[in-house]
């Protein structure tokens, strides 16, 4: 009897303390941010504002945390900033560590476009293909869900897709989900562990999702006819594995106005499934020195509309634009004006954003911002060191909003 009691006793013990442990667990660390560039940051102002209109997203995010086998699907759409997948690179780790890691998301073969790529991304084709990008005035390629396009030009176009080794981890997934158009009604895949597959259609597709046997990092795609094939991308995915998705779309150059002027975008948007788009564009509406708080908002609120129909439980955060200089002469007056019309947009109609331009100290922030060598030689773009740290900046404002979150539930 007496034992019987001190094994009860220990197992009670155990409990508490492991119960103990998931509470403590539960508080996201904010990342640590290089001390030497306080004075770069107005830190009460990197938060998440009217964050009320997220608590659908991190309630799913609570039980995805609770080991739930749920998605959760965060669609970063952006510019060049978005493109180089620096910085959302960086956020993307970050929810998959505390979260868990779902898949790599949406990629595509920049490489064949003629394009700068992430850096984890590689891509190949023996043949030519003809590509464009949404910032473009040539429409003559349709761009689609990675904000570009290709078009082959060959019979029997292929594209290889890999997943690059980095630091010794190789990112793998073992689902497939292809977004492409033409009238070819079959395709072949193969991986790097030598499965190959076989997809024929009655008519021709846009969209086809499959499972893999196994987890891979290599994916071949082969259309097997002579007519035109497009492509616009494949989203990989780990199979009934619980945790965040996190896809980043962005084009050099692009802007509201060219989003919402690609149709095919639109169509194609909803195969996503998001939980969460996050905006990251007004860059290149800046570089026009005559840009209206008026003429900027218009195209955002259409952008705004068409989320909300193409994903009408989304919850959606619009960035104001990060600091930067106008023809390296001084700091890009329009920032402001272009930052004021976010906020005031978004407080009327109760938007989350997250004011980047503001919490770097505005105009002034942009210069030391450059002196820091955040920024890089043409004073718009950032160096990796930048993009870092406005990664870090992000997650821990999202942080806050989190363990804020939890306080309260």
């Amino acid at each position: 009897m007496f034992l019987k009691k001190v094994i009860l006793s220990a197992l009670f013990l155990l409990l508490i303390t492991a119960n103990s442990y998931s509470q403590l667990s539960e508080n996201w660390s904010v990342s640590t941010i290089d001390s030497t560039s306080n004075n770069t940051i107005v830190f009460e102002k990197n938060i998440l504002q009217n964050s009320n209109s997220l608590f659908p997203l991190l309630t799913k995010l609570y039980r995805i945390k609770h080991f739930s086998q749920e998605k959760a699907v965060i669609v970063h759409l952006g510019d060049s900033h978005i493109q180089a997948d620096m910085m959302t690179s960086e956020i993307r780790n970050s929810f998959q560590t505390y979260f868990g890691n779902a898949g790599r998301g949406l990629i595509f073969p920049y490489q064949v476009a003629k394009s700068n790529a992430p850096y984890d991304i590689i891509s190949n084709s023996k043949n030519n293909w003809k590509s464009s990008r949404i910032s473009r005035l040539d429409t003559i390629i349709t761009c689609g869900i990675a904000a570009f396009g290709l078009q082959s030009l060959n019979a029997n176009p292929e594209i290889n897709l890999e997943l690059r080794t980095i630091n010794g981890i190789t990112e793998t997934f073992d689902k497939v989900s292809l977004i492409f158009g033409g009238n070819s009604t079959d395709l072949q895949l193969e991986t790097n562990n030598n499965e190959f597959s076989t997809a024929c259609f009655e008519t021709a597709k846009e969209y086809f999702s499959t499972d893999l046997k196994l987890q891979t990092s290599k994916l071949k795609i082969t259309f097997p006819t002579s007519e035109t094939v497009k492509f616009y991308g494949a989203s990989v995915e780990k199979n009934n594995i619980g945790g965040v998705i996190y896809h980043s779309i962005g084009a050099n150059g692009a802007k509201y106005s060219d989003y919402n002027k690609t149709l095919l975008f639109w169509k194609q948007l909803p195969y996503l499934k998001a939980d969460c788009y996050i905006i990251s564009l007004g860059t290149n509406e800046a570089q026009d020195q005559n840009l209206t708080a008026a003429g900027f908002l218009e195209p955002v609120k259409i952008m705004i509309n068409k989320l909300k129909l193409a994903s009408p439980n989304a919850a959606i955060i619009i960035t104001t634009p990060p600091v930067s200089y106008f023809k390296k002469l001084r700091p890009n007056p329009s920032l402001e004006i272009i930052t004021n019309a976010i906020i005031q947009y978004c407080n009327e109609n109760n938007l989350v954003y997250w004011d980047l331009f503001n919490a770097s100290n505005g105009s002034e922030g942009a210069k030391s911002w450059k002196s820091y060598q955040f920024l890089n030689t043409d004073l718009v773009h950032f160096t990796k060191k930048g993009y870092v740290f406005q990664a870090h900046l992000f997650v821990s404002a999202f942080i806050k909003t989190w363990n804020e979150f939890l306080s309260k539930n």
